[in-house]
């Protein structure tokens, strides 16, 4: 955060940071206006009959805003918090894409909604006590679960014959999953990587760490320009991916109260 000389008014940013950003990335941001033309293009506010289509829509445009989350990160200088934003966008868009390729499992992701309603209803009541939800409502999650639960049990052990409830919809794991789509090469850059810092792992700690004499140590305050460079990369390469499946959709515009950060960050 960085005061001005206007009386109170505070800029919440790096305004070095804006310009640097801009020298390094003068080509992708010469282009962008295009890409954002795409993005108003291929998830503008319409009407959906199929629910694919809806969940195209719906899910890509979730993608469209974590890229912008993740530009302005990346614009600010943080590196590791855009690293962090992109692991979520890479999963969301590996998603959507094979859902695309695999319709039939869309009822599968969808449904998995009521199991996952139930355990945070679970850690809820742990942590919080009994009645933290009316009966009313403890009845509607147990009567969704067990509508759905049967279709997510999963074999615990093969010599007892015993099954255990997934932890996510699908029996397949999430890199087997990218590995099928068109985003499997960017497995490495786009979550494995990101993972470390979402995560909490030594890289995320030493990543930040420097050494100096007599084993002292301090931490890295300053920018992470690469990481942040990387991140816009391997984000801009998904997003693309994502803007592939929403462009079979008719133009239309934004929905209302959108406000997208300028081409300049700091203009």
């Amino acid at each position: 955060m960085q005061p001005e000389n206007t009386g109170r008014t505070r800029v919440f940013g790096f305004e070095e940071e804006w310009r640097d950003f801009e020298n390094r990335n003068a080509a992708f941001l010469e282009r962008f206006p295009r890409l954002e033309q795409t993005m108003h293009t291929a998830f503008g506010t319409r009407n959906l009959s199929e629910p694919i289509d809806k969940f195209i829509f719906m899910f890509g445009r979730v993608c469209v805003e974590d890229f912008f989350e993740i530009l302005l990160c990346c614009a600010n200088g943080n590196g590791q918090a855009a690293q962090k934003l992109l692991r979520g966008l890479y999963e969301r868009a590996v998603t959507l894409r094979y859902l695309r390729e695999h319709p039939s499992e869309i009822d599968d992701f969808l449904d998995y909604f009521h199991v996952s309603q139930r355990k945070l209803m679970i850690a809820c009541e742990k942590t919080m006590g009994k009645g933290t939800f009316t009966p009313e409502h403890v009845a509607e999650i147990e009567k969704s679960y067990e509508e759905v639960k049967d279709r997510f049990m999963i074999t615990d052990c093969e010599v007892c014959d015993t099954k255990r409830l997934n932890h996510t919809w699908s029996k397949l794991d999430f890199v087997s999953m990218a590995n099928k789509t068109s985003l499997g090469k960017l497995i490495v850059p786009g979550y494995i990587i990101p993972l470390r810092q979402a995560h909490a792992t030594v890289a995320s700690m030493t990543s930040r760490m420097a050494a100096g004499e007599n084993d002292a140590i301090s931490f890295v305050e300053m920018a992470q320009r690469k990481e942040a460079d990387n991140a816009l990369r391997v984000s801009h390469n998904t997003i693309l991916d994502v803007l592939s499946l929403g462009g079979h959709f008719k133009r239309g515009q934004w929905g209302t109260g959108q406000n997208r950060p300028t081409v300049r960050p700091g203009t």
